[in-house]
């Protein structure tokens, strides 16, 4: 079984919103092997409703459609449907009797304009709605079984994973499963591990290998259709295993994993501490770092200093390396990492130095210019950054590149250039 997914408001055309609804949905049909192959979005306007529902029907065994079934003059989305199908509305007597209730339950008049909500097409089956007032339905359209749920996303999902969900898969029986995994990588770019997993690429390959690139991290996702999600798993074990060996240690962890809590989780297994000094991340890497449960088992502190002064008197720089190599320089990073150190007693202290910009630049130390300094026992490695972009964009890639600094020296690992 296919499907396409309609998502209508006018909210979302003008990025007020995001569409989570279509996410939610797309996942939880793949994890029962119903593969979403469109998702379109359309504004409140009937015609452009009706017209994206009758083409998705025509395309597709399964439409669903959300948002626009309130009670306001804007939602029109039950008119549009049945405008596609060719049939009138009904009033479902018995949805109406509940609508009220709710109401009565909070002591309050219903508005007659919430009688809308219990309008259903002529030849549609409800789905109830626990959790609010609009009623969803389905029916069929030109052989395609076309689902309508309210946009509010608590609604859709109770109607849909208890309501919905259950029915179809008894109606659709695909016997197909449709599981992701993905491996994460920093550090490499999205070019270079095409080019290392090319090989496993293809189209109509099953398992299916994309790339997806965010913030510089890059997910290679590995999807796989099976009869059953052991089976699944196994198929992307496989390459999982391939993949790993190719991109070797700039892959730092699986699915939801950040490079922060792949830190973390190094740090905590090895009974290891550190700590920060940092100047243009303005305490960034320390926050993520916090940002995890547990984190004071491998964090101890860190230190914002963003002026000389502060960087003297917190963590020792000398005032001569101000003068002969400046704030943003490698012997200031390798000083702050080194005092940092040896005022908290970490094993590792991890420090920044750079220009975020937009000003403060010059043509010898322009804008994205960043030194990260990491100390430890064996002594301290700075790294020089040349970024680009704006001052959120260089402090998160910062950021990035210092806890994965940290994650390769904890591995023993030779930092990759």
């Amino acid at each position: 079984m296919q499907a396409e997914i309609v998502s209508v408001g006018d909210e979302i055309l003008l990025g007020m919103i995001a569409d989570t609804n279509s996410a939610y949905l797309s996942a939880g049909l793949a994890n029962h092997g119903i593969a979403v192959t469109r998702q379109t979005t359309v504004g409140d306007d009937l015609n452009a409703i009706s017209d994206a529902v009758s083409a998705a029907s025509a395309r597709s065994e399964l439409v669903i459609v959300n948002g626009g079934i309130g009670p306001t003059i804007d939602d029109v989305t039950r008119q549009a449907v049945a405008a596609a199908a060719d049939v009138p509305l009904r009033m479902d007597d018995e949805w109406l009797d509940v609508i009220e209730a709710k109401f009565h339950s909070r002591k309050i008049e219903m508005p007659k304009s919430n009688q809308v909500q219990a309008l259903i097409p002529e030849t549609a089956t409800r789905i109830f709605n626990p959790a609010g007032t609009a009623a969803g339905f389905y029916f069929m359209i030109d052989g395609a079984e076309v689902a309508v749920f309210p946009g509010v996303p608590p609604e859709l999902k109770a109607m849909f994973e208890q309501e919905y969900l259950p029915g179809l898969l008894e109606r659709a029986a695909t016997g197909r499963v449709i599981v992701t995994r993905s491996l994460k990588c920093f550090g490499l770019p999205e070019s270079l591990i095409n080019e290392k997993l090319e090989h496993l690429m293809g189209p109509h390959k099953n398992p299916q290998v994309g790339l997806l690139a965010k913030g510089a991290v890059i997910s290679v996702k590995i999807t796989a259709s099976a009869r059953d999600e052991p089976t699944a798993v196994n198929m992307i074990d496989e390459i999982k295993q391939e993949a790993r060996g190719r991109l070797g240690d700039y892959v730092f962890g699986e699915d939801d994993d950040e490079l922060q809590t792949a830190v973390a989780r190094l740090l905590s297994e090895r009974g290891l501490t550190l700590c920060t000094a940092e100047s243009c991340t303005g305490g960034l890497i320390a926050e993520r770092l916090t940002e995890i449960s547990g984190s004071s088992k491998y964090f101890l502190g860190g230190a914002v200093t963003y002026s000389n002064e502060m960087k003297m008197d917190l963590l020792g720089v000398p005032e001569h390396l101000f003068d002969e190599a400046g704030a943003v320089s490698s012997e200031v990073a390798q000083a702050m990492a080194e005092g940092i150190r040896r005022r908290t007693g970490a094993d590792y202290g991890i420090s920044v130095t750079g220009i975020a910009g937009p000003t403060g630049g010059t043509a010898q130390k322009p804008v994205g210019l960043v030194y990260i300094g990491i100390a430890d026992t064996k002594g301290t490695e700075v790294k020089e950054l040349r970024l680009s972009g704006t001052r959120e964009h260089i402090r998160d890639r910062t950021a990035k590149q210092a806890l994965n600094l940290v994650r390769l020296n904890v591995m023993g690992a030779r930092t990759p250039t």
